[in-house]
């Protein structure tokens, strides 16, 4: 019982208050009504017992009971304030008796007393232990003591039953979270821990440990609001619970990530199953405060025993496969296999260190050339970012999709826009300059309410018009279908900031994405360059379809990855002019880039010279 919940030191004073309380009012408010159920197999000890009471001023409704059957039967029917029982009872002790008593729902409100021949202290210890309120012995009872007895057990269970509610309270705030009403971490921990021993008794079940995280689920707060992103994570919490049987264990671990666990399996297929039936809930919009809000998921899963039998590794790995499953394009469940741990450890070392490289601004560009191929002439520059100190990788086909998901791409972004413009504007000291700087764009950055601002500033800044600037988008970008990417890139477009679509035709190409976004460039990607050496290739046919429509649309086209002149010749033959590769320019550095424009400068102005001379002398 809550007793033995307590600290005894704490509770015998709490106690010794309440009877001192009790004493003091005892003679201004007299008990006026108490009923008792008096449990005794000797008859003339249950006599005795009425007679005393029946001498106090009090109203006492007394109920006999000749065994421990009978008191249970009239407890059944009867609502008693104080129970007044004999230990030594047949065929059960007064221990037993109490700890049955206390089962029982419907006596939460009442008091039991014990009344016995014989008294130690370790058999007093044990019936307050099991629940009793009070101790006394037969000789010693007298009418006074019987009723004080009688009204310390009741205000002694008051409090009881207080601190227990109390107690009930903050262990269900402890194992709750008071946002979905779901289990929180520290009871998933516990009931996880249960469930594996439970499967150790049974070796041919398994256990699934389930991570679910809602994808985008900031930029849902960010758009709507915190308020609607609260009932959105309501709203989710029940569509799982519909989904679930009772006997799988469903938790929101923090932010918008839940955990489930389910026990008595024996298959993969079975766990797919049900990660898919969770998944299957969110094809419905959530309607919350009239918006229809669309929301997907991803799901990690670990496996006991096949993974691991500890369950902080279990949640561990269910983890990292979640972040495997986020990362995907189609499969949005992922069970945890054992080379993943190698993969998230790495991951976690590369953001650890791009974390401090984007606060020290550790980064450099480089520049690689999109040139005209009949005039051979730089007409774009693309800016292209470099982590040279780098000790995990280098790449940035590695580091940057890292750089996305630890929401670090804005400010290596913004740092790659600010320093490619300051480095332009020196570029175009030269009025015979005439070409253009691209930058490329994430997603999360054109996702980002603020981006068109950060850009402005930055053409501001560098005191460069916003026509000279090209920003680039990949199509996966675009694969999101998010409004906010939308208006972003009408915005762009509508200050004079170029829009170029990049990799067309890696293989998530989409005709409609040409028709509804503002594109002037389409960038061919380098696969398609590659295989159009043959005149009556597949790939050759394709791209000169593609030029074909693409000038109708007054889109410009740039081809990339011309690596030969056989290719740079065919390009030429379609009317794509605008060529990038190793053929021409490798990706080189601030002032390699200032030294080929100087060049190509003093070629064009020995041109003009050249043309003058041969003017004048036709005229003379």
């Amino acid at each position: 019982m809550l007793y033995t919940l307590l600290n005894k030191e704490v509770y015998s004073a709490i106690t010794h208050l309440w009877l001192v309380k009790t004493i003091v009012i005892m003679g201004k408010e007299r008990m006026t009504y108490t009923k008792l159920l008096v449990v005794d197999d000797d008859v003339i000890d249950r006599k005795t017992i009425i007679r005393t009471l029946s001498s106090e001023q009090n109203n006492y409704d007394i109920v006999e009971a000749d065994s421990a059957d009978d008191a249970y039967a009239y407890l059944e029917k009867m609502h008693f304030d104080v129970i007044l029982m004999d230990y030594n009872m047949p065929q059960i002790n007064g221990v037993e008796a109490i700890v049955k008593l206390r089962s029982q729902p419907q006596l939460k409100h009442t008091a039991i007393v014990m009344i016995s021949n014989l008294y130690n202290e370790p058999l007093v210890l044990d019936c307050i232990n099991a629940g009793a309120q009070d101790f006394l012995l037969k000789q010693e009872v007298t009418s006074t003591q019987l009723t004080r007895s009688i009204l310390q057990a009741r205000k002694r269970h008051e409090l009881e039953q207080q601190l227990y509610d109390s107690y009930r309270q903050v262990k269900q705030l402890a194992e709750k979270d008071t946002l979905t009403g779901l289990h929180n971490r520290f009871h998933f921990d516990e009931m996880l821990n249960r469930l594996l021993l439970a499967r150790q008794r049974r070796k041919r079940e398994i256990v699934a440990v389930m991570m679910l995280d809602l994808d985008k689920f900031k930029h849902i707060n960010d758009n709507f609001g915190h308020e609607v992103g609260d009932q959105l994570l309501i709203a989710v919490a029940g569509r799982i619970k519909e989904v679930l049987r009772e006997n799988e264990l469903l938790a929101r671990l923090g932010g918008d990530e839940f955990a489930f666990a389910c026990a008595e399996l024996t298959s993969i297929r079975q766990i797919k199953t049900i990660a898919q039936r969770v998944l299957d809930t969110f094809h419905v919009p959530f309607e919350i405060d009239g918006h229809a809000v669309h929301c997907s998921g991803s799901i990690g899963i670990a496996v006991a025993p096949i993974n691991s039998e500890n369950r902080k590794e279990l949640m561990k790995l269910a983890d990292i496969a979640m972040y495997r499953a986020k990362n995907g394009i189609s499969d949005k469940i992922c069970v945890f296999q054992d080379n993943m741990q190698e993969a998230f450890l790495l991951k976690y070392q590369i953001e650890s260190e791009l974390r401090q490289a984007a606060k020290s601004q550790h980064f450099e560009l480089s520049y690689h050339p999109v040139i005209e191929s009949q005039s051979d002439t730089i007409t774009m520059i693309e800016a292209l970012i470099r982590w040279p100190l780098a000790n995990t990788t280098q790449l940035p086909d590695e580091f940057i999709p890292i750089a996305e998901e630890a929401g670090l791409i804005q400010t290596i972004g913004q740092w790659v826009l600010e320093h490619a413009l300051d480095q332009f504007k020196d570029m175009l000291c030269d009025d015979h300059y005439k070409f253009r700087l691209s930058v490329n764009v994430s997603a999360c950055q054109l996702c980002d309410n603020g981006f068109v601002n950060t850009v402005q500033s930055a053409l501001e800044q560098a005191s460069v018009a916003p026509q000279m600037l090209v920003l680039e988008i990949t199509e996966a970008a675009l694969l999101q279908d998010d409004q906010t990417i939308n208006n972003t890139l009408m915005a762009l477009s509508e200050i004079g900031v170029g829009l170029a679509l990049d990799d067309f035709g890696s293989g998530l190409s989409s005709i409609s994405h040409l028709l509804h976004y503002p594109f002037e460039i389409v960038k061919i990607d380098s696969s398609i360059v590659q295989n159009i050496a043959q005149p009556d290739s597949k790939q050759h046919d394709m791209l000169q379809g593609l030029s074909f429509m693409l000038d109708k649309l007054n889109i410009n086209v740039i081809g990339e990855g011309v690596e030969t002149a056989m290719q740079a010749k065919a390009c030429s033959g379609m009317g794509i002019t605008l060529q990038q590769g190793f053929l021409f320019y490798q990706p080189m550095n601030e002032a390699k880039v200032k030294s080929i424009l100087e060049d190509e400068s003093k070629a064009n102005r020995l041109s003009l010279v050249h043309d003058a001379v041969n003017t004048n002398k036709k005229e003379s």
